[in-house]
């Protein structure tokens, strides 16, 4: 799902574009994980969610401030906003697929400290991390 206006978060008491407590519910559900991945501050999803059913299951990734200077891929990994930290995310609260995917789940951690690796030597982001585009339809 893609939030465009951050205001539907709101409940709509809070906020002429907030949602009803039904429909969010229904998007979001009331009891199951939620992994929210923001270009932003965490704490701003957490603050326009914090009266909502299922805000205990909320998980955000985000940007957090630590005044370095890295690659792209790099400062993902940093923020956790990364694809490898969400598929691990997603491993460690979805109940069905813990088991089955725990030797993804080390790939994936083995991931990031190969391109934390490489980008601390290199100064660059790995060659597919950076020539990396969306595959076209056949």
């Amino acid at each position: 799902m893609n939030v465009v206006d951050l205001y539907r978060l709101q409940p709509a008491s809070q906020h002429p574009h907030g949602l009803p407590d039904r429909d969010f519910d229904s998007l979001f559900t009331r009891d199951k994980p939620v992994i929210f991945n923001f270009h932003g501050y965490p704490w701003l999803i957490h603050k326009f969610t914090y009266r909502r059913t299922n805000h205990q299951n909320i998980h955000v990734h985000g940007y957090l401030e630590r005044g370095n200077i890295n690659t792209p891929l790099e400062l993902a990994i940093r923020n956790e906003v990364d694809r490898f930290h969400l598929a691990i995310d997603v491993i460690d609260r979805v109940p069905r697929i813990q088991v089955a995917a725990a030797h993804l789940k080390e790939w994936l951690k083995g991931q990031i400290i190969e391109s934390i690796n490489y980008a601390y030597s290199e100064g660059i982001d790995k060659p597919e991390i950076r020539n990396w585009t969306w595959p076209t339809a056949k």
